[in-house]
């Protein structure tokens, strides 16, 4: 399934091939070519608790082969990988030894800390819910339209004055929109089109014709979860970097996230959020505890429970539902099938809930022109989950 993203350019990125890589993945075995050996993550004070594979149910042995594969590129692009078990961070690897483009939109010199792609569009919900719990908005219900003061649009129907936030979060503006059947970069694709000679992404979207009533069709879309975040600074009045780092990242402990900036001032809340994976998992274990970060309730619980039901029914690979740009899906194990939530970047960026495991990981990969995206969701389930004892 093809995932959105705002780019400047599509280019293949290549990592350092280390010696001795195997083709095959049965012969991808630890050797003296590929040493690893797993330890424990180093505890750095940065909120979370660390721990030993073996002591939170793991197959050690099952996974440092799991990591030799990685390394090795039987299973190529991934860049690194944290798990989280019952609250306590058991493995963190990177693997990344190059710089992409998108490391040059911030200036980033810092090989685990990753754009994130749509992922970002999951942090936008979060902060949309904050600004709710906070007063500055009274419910999704209210209209999109009433935190902007544009005096115009092009293409005006009357329907345009009922979409709501509630239609923003599960994709269901209405809006003649298409981002998946084209490639960016092609006139066709809508986002391409909202970012290319604009400088106001949101108002590009709002003027486009209706094609369906708000509320009723899903059509995955960018600029959407960028107005989400534009909404949140319209009405707080403080920059959305800074209302973020106060209410959502300081409380996370999370020290070093940035932001892509749209030209008209916004952190790219729908793909431009760059951090480091060990805290990419600590926003997996909030939603997880339902808000709760170390005993800091960070989002009310109600929101987590509102962003993780599913409002949009999908049928496609790991996917069965959409929620507050939250994708619900489940894994197979044997005969028995379990229930997951994630958010998803194109190439690779996933932040996995597993409920019934008490369980968070993190990836960040550069599958970006490849078939690859669902590469996690495949390790997941074939590599970790048969990992649990």
């Amino acid at each position: 399934m093809p995932y959105s993203w705002l780019k400047k350019s599509l280019i293949v990125i290549t990592l350092v091939i280390f010696l001795g890589a195997c083709e095959s993945e049965n012969s991808a075995l630890i050797s003296p070519e590929l040493p690893y050996a797993y330890v424990p993550p180093p505890y750095i004070n940065d909120g979370w608790q660390v721990g030993h594979l073996a002591d939170f149910g793991f197959d050690e042995v099952q996974i440092n082969q799991l990591m030799v594969q990685i390394q090795n590129k039987t299973y190529p692009g991934i860049d690194s990988v944290s798990i989280v078990r019952r609250n306590t961070l058991v493995l963190h690897e990177s693997f990344r030894s190059e710089f992409s483009i998108y490391d040059d939109w911030i200036g980033n010199k810092q090989l685990d800390k990753h754009l994130v792609h749509s992922t970002s569009k999951s942090f936008a919900s979060a902060l949309l819910g904050i600004a709710i719990q906070q007063g500055y908005i009274q419910s999704t219900e209210q209209k999109l339209l009433s935190f902007f003061d544009y005096q115009e649009f092009d293409n005006w129907d009357q329907l345009k004055n009922e979409i709501t936030l509630n239609d923003v979060l599960t994709m269901q503006l209405g809006f003649e929109w298409d981002e998946w059947n084209f490639p960016f970069g092609d006139s066709r694709n809508s986002l391409t089109a909202a970012t290319t000679g604009n400088d106001d992404f949101v108002k590009h979207m709002l003027d486009l014709p209706l094609d369906s009533t708000p509320g009723e069709t899903y059509a995955y879309n960018t600029v959407a979860s960028i107005a989400l975040g534009a909404v949140v600074q319209n009405v707080t009045g403080i920059p959305l970097e800074d209302y973020a780092e106060q209410y959502l990242f300081e409380p996370l402990q999370i020290k070093d996230a940035q932001w892509l900036m749209t030209p008209e001032g916004y952190p790219n809340t729908g793909s431009g959020l760059f951090l480091f994976t060990r805290d990419m998992a600590k926003f997996g274990q909030l939603y997880l505890d339902r808000g709760v970060w170390n005993g800091f309730q960070v989002i009310e619980s109600s929101w987590v429970d509102a962003s993780l039901q599913k409002s949009v029914s999908l049928s496609w690979d790991y996917t069965s539902g959409y929620g507050f740009q939250w994708w619900l899906g489940e894994f197979q194990k044997g005969a028995e099938s379990i229930p997951f939530y994630s958010a998803r970047g194109f190439g690779g960026q996933f932040i996995v809930i597993v409920p019934s495991y008490d369980l968070v990981i993190a990836f960040t990969a550069h599958n970006y022109d490849n078939d690859l995206n669902d590469l996690p969701f495949k390790l997941i389930e074939e590599k970790i989950l048969t990992a649990i004892n």
